[in-house]
Parts: C-alpha cells; structure tokens; sequence
C-alpha cells in the first residue's frame, strides 16, 4: 500500500462547497468492524508518541498565524517538506498561487440605540471575514438591520435594507452539534458567512455582519471565508462576538442602533507558493494508494491552529 501525504498550502472553499456542506444532512457514517479496529489501533498508536503534538506545537507557537501568502505561511512549506524527509517519504514541491489577503485595522462601535446613555460609545467586538473589501477610510455608520435567515432578509426587501447594516444573526444549532453532527450544524452557520454579504449588497446594504459561526459563547469573534460573486456589488464582511450579537439584536427590539463600522483588508497580488507532497511506499500492497491530506495556512486570530 502507498500512502500519499499531501499537504495544500492553502484551501479556499468556494460558494459551492459551502452550499454543499450547510444543506447535507447529518446522516450517521457506517463503518465495518474490521475498520473499527483499524482505526483504533491507529489511535492507541498515536497516544503512544507526542510526535504529532509537538509537530502541531512547533507550528502553533514557533511559526504561528500563517495567512496565505505570509512570511509564515513560507516558512511552514519549509520547515514540513523537511520533516517530512526526515521520516523517509520521497518529498517533491508542487508550484502554486495562493490569494494574499492582510487583515488591516478593524473596529466596530455602537453608536446610536434607544436608551443609551449620552457621550458614550459602546465597542462591537468583530473581525474583518477573509477575502473582505474594505470600507471607506473614514468608516461606515448606518443602521443596523437583523436578520435569522436569507429567507427574512428577502421578506424585508430593497426598501428596508437600501443603505444600512445587515447582521444575520443565525443561532449555531449545539444540540445538532452534541448528537454528533457537529460538522452539519457549522455548515448552517458557515452559508451566512460565506453569502451574507452576497445576499445582503442585492438589496442595498452597505455592510454584512454575521453571528460567530460555531458554539462558543463569549466574546471572541471567529473569522473565516466570505464570498462575491460577478455582478453584484461587494460590500465588506465581517463577523461579530456571539455576546455582541446578542446585544445588537436585544437593543435592535427596542428601537434603531446605529453602528460605525472602519476595515481595512487589502487584497494583494497572488503568491507563488507550494503544495508539499510526500510518498511513503508500502510493502505488502505496493500499488494501492491512500492519500491523506490537510492544510498548512491558518487564520491568524489564534496561534496559528484556529480562527
């Protein structure tokens, strides 16, 4: 048997994947018994050698956050091709491009709701989504529209959303996540994401903000991929805290909240990169192959092993 390790330097989904992971139906996956034990074996093997923890600490803490196209990024095709080598797989380097998005400035404040006490501003906590425009440099402020679902912002129309903020503040299903279909429950959350600004410009909004995809309940934002597709004006994108989600849609009962909104993303021009991909030839099936695969890029919020 040949195991193929390949190793992207980075990994974009595109607006159909992800329409394809936020509609599949979380249907348990069977597994013969054989592979079962397989796979655990596999796994007690693994608790046997901190080998891979320390690859993923080394990572994490020596390389860090590594943005496609980064300095980072660069240094992780190295630094893996090398290891790789060093555990006897026949290592070559396949020629890429990759998107090269910064990050910028990024702040969000509430500056307008019904009850709020005068000279005060009240900080949003949110991140740029990547792939993002950037607004205007001195800033966004508008109204703030909320919305659970396309289906809602849709009803609102051009009439009520022309010119203001959307925030699609869609609820990460955690019951779905606990009875094991964790990945179904991200792909509902992950659609708002990745189309809000799509579907929020077609009806005239300025900006698209969206609830954290996932089930944390804190105040940390979680980025990830947003899109655009031809034809329809880009806007920027940005995700905010599940805390201030909740805020923004509690105050938006009560009356108009207002929202200043400043990012500043630059896209750059692609950058020549590598897929690593290492060959380990087996001994008793030769010829068949398994292929695993993952991605060396990282969102640079974490430490480089998380958004």
């Amino acid at each position: 048997m040949k195991i193929l390790v390949l190793l992207l330097a980075a990994i974009f989904p595109s607006a159909a994947v992800i329409a394809q992971v936020a509609e599949a139906k979380p249907t348990p996956q069977l597994y013969s018994e054989q592979t079962v034990r397989n796979m655990r074996e596999i796994q007690r093997a693994s608790g046997l050698s901190s080998y891979a923890y320390d690859q993923t600490r080394y990572l994490s803490y020596n390389i860090g956050p590594r943005l496609s196209g980064s300095s980072q990024a660069a240094k992780a095709v190295e630094y893996v091709a090398n290891e790789m080598r060093k555990l006897g797989l026949d290592v070559r380097l396949q020629k890429c491009l990759v998107p090269h998005w910064v990050r910028g400035e990024e702040r969000g404040e509430l500056v307008e709701f019904s009850g709020m006490a005068p000279g005060t501003v009240q900080r949003v906590v949110l991140t740029a989504l990547g792939g993002s425009v950037a607004t205007p440099a001195e800033g966004i402020t508008a109204e703030v529209v909320v919305v659970s679902s396309f289906e809602e912002l849709a009803e609102l129309g051009r009439e009520k959303i022309q010119g203001k903020i959307v925030l699609v503040n869609f609820k990460f299903d955690s019951e779905m996540q606990s009875s094991g279909f964790g990945g179904a429950a991200y792909g509902q959350a992950v659609q708002f994401r990745f189309g809000g600004a799509i579907a929020a410009a077609r009806f005239g909004a300025v900006a698209s903000l969206n609830r954290s995809a996932g089930g944390s309940q804190n105040r940390l934002a979680h980025t990830g991929s947003m899109g655009y597709v031809e034809g329809v004006t880009k806007i920027p994108g940005a995700a905010v805290s599940y805390e201030d989600a909740e805020t923004i849609a509690s105050l938006a009962t009560a009356g108009k909240v207002k929202i200043h909104l400043t990012l500043t993303p630059q896209t750059l021009p692609d950058v020549e990169s590598y897929n690593v991909i290492g060959d380990l030839k087996g001994t008793e099936r030769p010829n068949e192959i398994v292929i695993v695969s993952g991605h060396l890029d990282s969102w640079d919020l974490g430490q480089g092993r998380d958004r």
